[in-house]
């Protein structure tokens, strides 16, 4: 997931955090990530982008305690069809 990066409330890839080429948008408080949404541009789509986005901010939550949840229709069905994500979610 090294190509995944963090910016300013959101995990992106690609060079620029402006104009990504794809992202994964969230809010947070002290106890919490709410995920607003994920955007993959068409030419990635079909790679596992919006998955690899998906898990690193289920690392992220992990890394500082805090729990997770979803507004974003992708992310939710990625979170709750799957397990290994139960202990983060809120």
């Amino acid at each position: 997931m090294s190509d995944i990066r963090k910016g300013a409330n959101k995990f992106y890839k690609g060079e620029d955090e402006n104009a990504p080429e794809a992202e994964l948008v969230y809010s947070a408080d002290e106890e919490a990530i709410v995920i607003e949404h994920t955007l993959v541009s068409e030419q990635l789509r079909g790679q596992g982008i919006g998955e690899k986005l998906v898990d690193k901010a289920v690392q992220y939550a992990r890394e500082n305690n805090l729990k997770l949840d979803s507004q974003c229709p992708f992310a939710k069905q990625i979170l709750k069809n799957d397990d290994k994500y139960e202990d983060v979610l809120q």
